[in-house]
């Protein structure tokens, strides 16, 4: 009895080493086709709880526990009395690879579903985005949105990067003036000039978004998705729009550098971890390594040629990036203060300052003695008895810029309030959720794709500080607008916080999301309104409406105050070309501000100039003796939109340089 109850021990300890080590090849046959599938699918992962590279950490996971199972087998040879034991253990992993199927098989129908949802949210904001830029923008075009096609018309007219003849409100050789000089070969100093530059803007805003959140979050649709609710916050208000969409200063420049710039680290390093991944594997890495350093290259290039955009480079892009990147890396307590790698970052940095400054050196010795008052006015203190006056007003400016409105003894419930709270609402969220970011600072853990969530929100701090600086002790409080670069870089920080939460399934991501409806809703309501505006809508804009008066006159060429001179312009394409000038109780001058000299000379083939001047501004002409010297041959009169337009035409050139 004894004998035969050894003999059946024996056999069963046999069956439980076949049985374990042929489950053990299952899992690692089943382990080796989740990688391939992985690796297939690392490209275009759509799933919003996981990306590829985890994914693939976590299938090597599995593979090393095949091996364990491996291990477990050696030992059941070894214990014949564990066998039922590793019988047990061979069950729990034929159970496996259903497990690691069910994670990363992904059915075909959610797939469709995330892709259409993303995709449609996307295109939405998109095509609205697309209607305003090139439709509606049109009713809301004024002097001030000519600046960017203005300075790339004097690069025209003087073949020279600045033009010596042309008073600038602020030096940015390097923005969208760029990209609008060679369209001004193609289409003149127009309209269609404008909207085409601005357009490849918002291309390059938006593309470089996409790429930036997909670098972070290796997911596409949750890419679409970020871009889709930042292109619908900057439809928010008409000053928000004309920021961003209705011409390109400093304000929104910056956020397109700092996308831009963030991306192609993020790339660096992306790509730096591949090299080292193949070198450790001890396969060849050479062509990685050589797109690694391509890519820090043009790093590099960028910086330079930001630097060229002088003060507001560095303080917009320049500082605040190269800054993150260090900050980041020399805050983190598990690398050595005196390593290698903090060393290695801290280089990095100082060459991207290095080429910063030498942009902004030889953007010194093209501008020789050339001033930008406009933009150097702007760097100066206030009176330090307004500044506490400045730091009450930043929030009602945020929310201003963001959609809330006054609305005194409007209900809450009401039509009107319903849609004022949802603003209001965002607009706390998009401040409050990059604070709620900070304090996850430590736990967004240590892999690459963290470091690049934390290196955005020192660049966030950065330019906040930058912007509330100027605010509150500047004078940029003069304008709402010019918060405009915190209120950007907060967004971004609350989209990438998102995707974060959302990709890593962090503890926190389901309240993430509760909080991003009312921003998403507020979104959806700034788009319905943009949709809403007709096409044709620019006549009724004033400017429009001057045009086609002056076009009734037979007119073209004259003289208006800044409001009505570039627009004018730039509207009818030339064909009118109005000029600015100063209109006061000593009479009428020229006025070197978004202008040049040349405009104001005396062309002898000129037979008529005019001035148009609106009611107040002829009471004040009339105060003069410019009247008694300078009298027109005829004149004309126009109300538009409740003002009283004066048409004055002369025989001969009434401004001098």
């Amino acid at each position: 009895m004894s004998k035969n109850n050894k003999n059946s021990a024996a056999k069963n300890t046999e069956d439980a080493v076949k049985k374990a080590a042929e489950t053990a090849q299952e899992v690692k046959e089943e382990a080796e086709k989740a990688v391939e599938t992985a690796e297939e699918t690392a490209s275009d992962v759509i799933d919003l709880t996981e990306d590829a590279a985890d994914a693939t950490e976590n299938i090597l996971d599995l593979t090393e526990e095949g091996s364990d199972k491996k291990a477990e087998t050696d030992e059941a040879e070894k214990a014949p009395e564990n066998a039922d034991e590793k019988e047990a253990e061979g069950e729990e992993a034929e159970a496996a690879p259903v497990s690691v199927r069910e994670k990363y098989h992904f059915d075909l129908l959610s797939k469709i579903i995330i892709w259409v949802v993303a995709g449609i949210i996307f295109l939405g904001a998109v095509c609205v985005t697309t209607y305003y830029v090139t439709t509606a923008q049109k009713a809301e075009f004024h002097a001030d949105c000519t600046d960017t096609i203005m300075w790339a018309n004097a690069t025209a007219e003087s073949g020279h990067v600045y033009d010596q003849e042309f008073s600038y409100a602020c030096f940015l050789p390097f923005s969208t003036s760029t990209i609008m000089y060679p369209l001004l070969h193609f289409f003149g100093l127009s309209m269609t000039a404008h909207i085409v530059g601005m357009m490849c803007f918002f291309v390059l805003l938006t593309v470089f978004l996409v790429f930036m959140i997909h670098e972070m979050t290796g997911s596409y649709p949750m890419s679409l998705v970020g871009t889709a609710i930042f292109l619908s916050i900057t439809l928010s208000t008409q000053k928000m729009r004309e920021i961003f969409w209705g011409h390109t200063i400093y304000y929104s420049l910056g956020i397109l550098f700092l996308v831009i710039g963030a991306f192609m680290y993020f790339r660096f390093l992306s790509v730096g971890s591949k090299a080292r991944a193949l070198k450790k594997d001890g396969k060849n890495n050479k062509k990685t390594t050589i797109h690694k350093l391509i890519i820090f290259l043009c790093i590099c290039l960028f910086m330079l040629l930001t630097g060229t955009d002088g003060i507001t480079g560095f303080t917009l892009f320049a500082l605040p990036f190269a800054g993150a990147v260090f900050a980041e890396q020399f805050v983190n307590t598990k690398h050595k203060l005196l390593s290698g790698k903090t060393a290695l970052v801290t280089f990095r940095c100082l060459v991207f300052l290095i080429m910063a400054v030498l942009g902004n050196a030889i953007n010194n010795k093209l501008l020789g003695d050339m001033t930008a008052g406009y933009q150097e006015a702007n760097s100066n203190f206030s009176p330090m008895e307004e500044w506490l006056e400045h730091f009450h007003n930043l929030p009602f400016a945020w929310m201003r810029l963001l959609g809330v409105k006054s609305l005194q003894y409007v209900k809450f419930t009401s039509e009107e309030g319903i849609p004022n709270m949802i603003f209001l609402m965002a607009a706390i969220l998009i401040a409050v959720i990059p604070v709620i970011a900070t304090c996850y600072y430590k736990k967004f853990g240590d892999d690459r794709k963290a470091k690049m969530l934390r290196i955005w929100i020192w660049m966030h701090w950065a330019v906040t500080a930058v912007n509330i600086m100027g605010y509150v002790f500047g004078v940029l409080a003069a304008a709402d607008w010019r918060i405009i670069p915190m209120i950007g870089t907060s967004l971004i920080v609350s989209i990438l916080f998102l995707s974060w939460s959302v990709t890593r399934s962090a503890d926190v991501s389901r309240i993430t999301v509760i909080l991003f409806v009312p921003i998403f809703m507020a979104g959806m309501l700034h788009c319905n309104d943009v949709r809403k505006m007709k096409k044709d809508e620019y006549k009724h804009n004033t400017q429009y409406m001057l045009a086609d008066f002056l076009e009734e006159e037979g007119v073209n060429r004259g003289y208006a105050t800044f409001w009505n001179a570039n627009s004018v312009t730039v509207i009818t394409g030339e064909r009118i070309k109005v000029s600015d000038v100063d209109v006061n109780e000593r009479g009428v001058f020229s006025r070197p501000y978004q202008s040049s000299k040349r405009w104001y000379e005396t062309d002898p083939e000129q037979g008529e100039y005019f001035l148009l001047l609106s009611g107040y501004e002829m009471e004040q002409m009339n105060l003069s003796d410019f009247p008694i010297y300078n009298e027109p041959i005829r004149t004309a009169q126009r109300s538009i939109n409740g003002i009283d337009f004066n048409l004055l035409v002369y025989d001969h050139n009434i401004v001098t340089p």
